[in-house]
């Protein structure tokens, strides 16, 4: 029983990269055994919504109670263990963060820009998460790189329903009054977030080329905004979402490497 959200699934993945990539120190055992219960916490999401939808679901169960066991067979050596005991701190934050979701989901509101807030905050505490069981440091750095991974997936949010939008308002032009507002919401966040992340690295903060992922974003949704009302593939927009998440993923690696070095 799997996650069929592609973006989901890149969610998941790229802040643990960031993360471990960004740690100065690197334990291998402590960075695998993260790895494995973040991942097996991620999939504890499906047979919940399963059971809410279907109680008495014995296959959800099932599932269930082996991802729970992954994710407390995972994380009770790393946090006793090794002595990884701050990543507690974490889990009361991604505990709420997924009864939110669920409870969205549950009441149909599962598109809603609270909902996908939520889950994109949850799934990038897998950054500062990351990088302290890499290297058992949980400083500044740790959760910067949370920040701007929170900054940077939180654009997909106004960029997707803007192109709902645009895919809808080809249907009804009643829709044209709500695409032209989300065309400039999504336009100014993609532009204030990448004049935040500019001057956040000239102050030494962050480095320079976290900025190219967040102008690549801010081209593309001005580029997709001026486009006229349309059709639209939503596969393929996934697809590039995936890919930009990849770009991301990528360049921060390569900066954060280079910077450790």
């Amino acid at each position: 029983m799997l996650p069929r959200e592609h973006g989901a699934w890149a969610l998941l993945i790229a802040p643990i990269l960031v993360g471990l990539l960004g740690a100065p120190a690197f334990s291998p055992l402590a960075a695998g055994l993260f790895v494995l219960g973040a991942l097996a916490a991620f999939l504890l999401r499906a047979p919940l919504q399963a059971l809410l939808a279907r109680p008495n679901d014995r296959r959800a169960l099932r599932w269930l109670a082996l991802y729970a066991a992954l994710t407390a067979g995972s994380f009770f050596p790393l946090i006793v263990l090794l002595g990884c005991w701050k990543l507690i701190f974490f889990a009361v934050p991604a505990g709420l963060l997924l009864a939110a979701n669920l409870a969205a989901n549950k009441s149909g509101r599962r598109f809603s820009a609270f909902n996908e807030a939520a889950g994109v905050l949850g799934l990038c505490l897998g950054a500062p998460a990351a990088f302290y069981a890499a290297s058992f440091n949980l400083g500044p750095e740790a959760w910067s790189l949370g920040i701007l991974c929170a900054a940077f997936f939180m654009g997909p949010i106004f960029h997707v329903k803007m192109a709902a939008l645009q895919h809808r308002a080809a249907l009804d032009p009643a829709a044209l009054p709500q695409l032209e507002h989300m065309r400039r919401l999504s336009a100014a966040y993609h532009g204030l977030t990448l004049a935040a992340v500019i001057i956040w690295a000239a102050s030494g903060g962050v480095p320079i080329a976290a900025a190219i992922p967040f102008a690549a974003s801010f081209l593309k949704t001005v580029l997709r905004g001026a486009r006229a009302p349309a059709r639209v593939d939503f596969r393929s927009l996934g697809y590039a979402e995936v890919a930009y998440s990849a770009l991301f993923v990528i360049v921060m690696g390569m900066a954060l490497t280079g910077r450790a070095c």
